[in-house]
């Protein structure tokens, strides 16, 4: 057997890029907490970009923004590091998945809602996919239209904006100490509602890349299919590093 070195770094075929600005424990099951995977994983810091890109992804002039190309750069880097596929640290970057995908030339996926299509498809006919979201206010079509999510699509969404520990921790919440008992409990609580509150739903999708921390509270809670960004990292990495089978007939 002949291989191929040239780099400085082997074995990691997933690369991960984190917003500057994560203080709050990061805890497993998170994506950025690298024992979550079952596999190496490389992280990368977007330096200086301490919030997910807003709109808009271009100035007046059609120049890319100047967080658009922080994101951009730490994503070349970790292309030219030698992973085979990268992955963001919130869903909301679904803002830049058209962006990202024309700049490098590996799979690169922004967020779980790109999953939606998907689901809709496997999901029994007239029910809906409830999203759970880090902020239903802030979900407008600017982050649905890159990724195809059309208002036509059966979709209800729920924010965490009850969820006061959440907020003192993330989405510009500067406490540095997490109470994760209590966020799971406001966490499965807003989820419970949200199913009282819409009882068409036929599954529900993780919008914040936290939340798989508790997706299995939530499923015992609401018992519904739950997908997740984790969900779908597995199934990246095992598209980008597949498995030799081994068995007897």
């Amino acid at each position: 057997m002949k291989v191929t070195g040239g780099k400085q770094y082997y074995g990691e075929a997933i690369g991960i890029a984190l917003l500057d600005s994560c203080y709050y424990p990061i805890i497993p099951g998170d994506v950025g907490n690298a024992s979550t995977y079952d596999f190496p994983v490389r992280m990368k810091v977007i330096k200086g970009l301490k919030d997910n890109p807003f709109p808009p992804v271009r100035d007046r002039n059609g120049n890319y923004c100047a967080d658009v190309l922080k994101t951009i750069n730490a994503v070349k880097e970790l292309e030219a590091e030698g992973v085979r596929a990268v992955v963001t640290c919130c869903g909301f970057f679904s803002l830049l998945q058209k962006v990202l995908v024309h700049e490098v030339d590996i799979p690169v996926f922004t967020s779980p809602l790109i999953m939606i299509p998907l689901i809709l498809r496997i999901i029994p006919k007239g029910r809906y996919i409830g999203i759970i979201t880090a902020s239903a206010k802030r979900l407008t079509h600017e982050y649905l239209e890159p990724i195809g999510i059309n208002p036509k699509m059966p979709l209800v969404i729920a924010g965490l904006e009850d969820s006061t520990e959440f907020y003192a921790t993330h989405m510009g919440g500067t406490r540095t100490i997490m109470d994760v008992d209590l966020l799971r409990s406001e966490i499965v609580a807003i989820a419970v509602d949200f199913v009282k509150r819409k009882p068409d739903i036929g599954a529900i999708l993780l919008e914040c890349t936290s939340l798989p921390s508790f997706a299995a509270d939530i499923q015992n809670a609401v018992k519904l299919p739950v997908f997740d960004y984790i969900g779908f990292i597995n199934l990246l990495y095992r598209s980008v590093v597949q498995k030799s089978y081994r068995g007897f007939l």
